[in-house]
C-alpha cells in the first residue's frame, strides 16, 4: 500500500508539473491553452463585443449629430416686424426638452462605450491572468500538497482545488456572457434597436432639411424698398401708403404665422422622438452594463456552488 500510495504521488506529481510547464512556457501553453478551441472561443466573444460596440459608436454619433442640428435651431432666432411692431420668435423653449435628453443619452452612450472596451480588454487578459496566474499558483499549492506532511495536506489540497475551479470559471466567464448577452440582444432587444435607431435617423435628416431663413425675406430688399420710399414720398398719396403698408403688414404677418407653423412642427418631430430615446436608452443600459454584470455574477455564482460541491471536506488521505 505504500508502494502504491507513492507510486500515485509520482503520477500526480509528474501529471501536474507538466501542466505547470505547459502554464508557464509559450510553447507548450500554445498547445495546451491556447489552440484553436480556445481561441475559437475568444474570437467569438470578441466578435459579439465589436458588434456592440459598432453599434453604440452609429447611435453615439447620430445623438451628437442630433444635439448638433437641434442646438442651431436653438441658438436661431426670427425677428418679424408685422405692422411697425418687433416680434420675436426663439426657438430654444420649444426644442430644450429633447435637447436634454438627448445630452442624457449621450451620457449614456459613452458609459455604454467605456463598459464594451473594458469587457473586450477582459477577453484579452483573461486568458493570462487564468492561466498563467492563478492556474500555475493551483498546481503549485497542489504539487505542495502532495510532499508536504500530512497535517498541511488536506488545506494545501482544497486551496488549490478551488484555485483550479477559480482559474477555469475565470477563463470562460467573460466569453460566456458576452455570448449570452449578445443572444438575449439579438432575442429581445435588437427590433427595438433597430426601430429606434431608424427613426432617429431619419428625424435628424428631416430636421437638416428644414429651412427657416426663407421665411424671413430678403432684409435688403426690404430696406431698399425702404429707401425707395422715403426718396419718392413726395410722389405718393396717401392711400399708396397706406395700401403698401398693409400689404408690407399682410407679408410679414403671413412669414410670422409660417413660421410659428414651422415651430410646431419642429416641435412635433422633436418630442415624437422622446419614446424612441428612450428604448434606446434602455436597450443600450441592459445590453452593455445591467446585463454583462448580472450574467458574470451568475456565472461566479456557479462557480462558487460547484466549490461547495465538491468533497473537499471529507478527502481521503493519500
Amino acid at each position: 500500500m505504500a508502494s502504491l500510495s507513492k507510486h500515485r504521488k509520482v503520477v500526480m506529481t509528474a501529471l501536474l508539473v507538466l501542466v505547470l510547464i505547459g502554464s508557464c512556457f509559450e510553447m507548450p501553453r500554445s498547445y495546451l491553452f491556447e489552440n484553436r478551441a480556445f481561441t475559437t472561443v475568444d474570437s467569438v466573444a470578441t466578435d459579439y463585443v465589436d458588434q456592440a460596440l459598432l453599434r453604440a459608436a452609429a447611435s453615439f454619433a447620430m445623438a451628437r449629430t442630433f444635439n448638433g442640428v437641434i442646438s442651431v435651431f436653438q441658438e436661431s432666432t426670427l425677428q418679424l416686424e408685422p405692422g411697425g411692431v418687433g416680434v420675436s420668435l426663439a426657438l430654444g423653449a420649444a426644442l430644450d426638452p429633447i435637447n436634454d435628453l438627448i445630452e442624457r443619452f449621450s451620457w449614456v452612450m459613452l458609459v455604454s462605450l467605456t463598459s464594451l472596451g473594458s469587457q473586450k480588454f477582459l477577453i484579452e487578459i483573461t486568458p493570462f491572468v487564468s492561466v498563467q496566474i492563478i492556474l500555475a499558483m493551483a498546481l503549485i499549492v497542489l504539487l505542495l500538497g502532495l510532499w508536504l506532511p500530512l497535517k498541511y495536506r488536506p488545506q494545501l489540497t482544497r486551496s488549490g482545488v478551488v484555485l483550479v475551479v477559480t482559474a477555469v470559471v475565470l477563463r470562460f466567464a467573460v466569453p460566456a456572457m458576452a455570448y449570452i448577452n449578445e443572444q438575449v440582444y439579438v432575442t429581445f432587444l435588437q427590433e427595438k434597436h433597430d426601430l429606434s435607431v431608424e427613426v432617429l435617423g431619419r428625424t435628424v435628416a428631416d430636421l437638416e432639411s428644414q429651412q427657416l431663413d426663407n421665411l424671413l425675406g430678403p432684409t435688403e430688399g426690404g430696406q431698399q424698398e425702404e429707401t425707395e420710399g422715403e426718396s419718392s414720398q413726395d410722389e405718393k398719396g396717401i392711400w399708396s401708403k397706406t395700401k403698401e403698408l398693409v400689404n408690407q403688414t399682410m407679408s410679414q404677418g403671413q412669414r410670422m404665422l409660417e413660421a410659428k407653423n414651422k415651430i410646431e412642427l419642429l416641435k412635433k418631430m422633436s418630442l415624437e422622438l422622446i419614446d424612441q430615446i428612450v428604448d434606446l436608452i434602455v436597450v443600450f443600459v441592459l445590453n452593455t452594463i445591467l446585463l454583462p454584470l448580472i450574467f458574470l455574477w451568475a456565472i461566479m455564482r456557479f462557480g462558487t456552488l460547484l466549490l461547495r460541491l465538491l468533497p473537499l471536506q471529507h478527502e481521503k488521505q493519500i
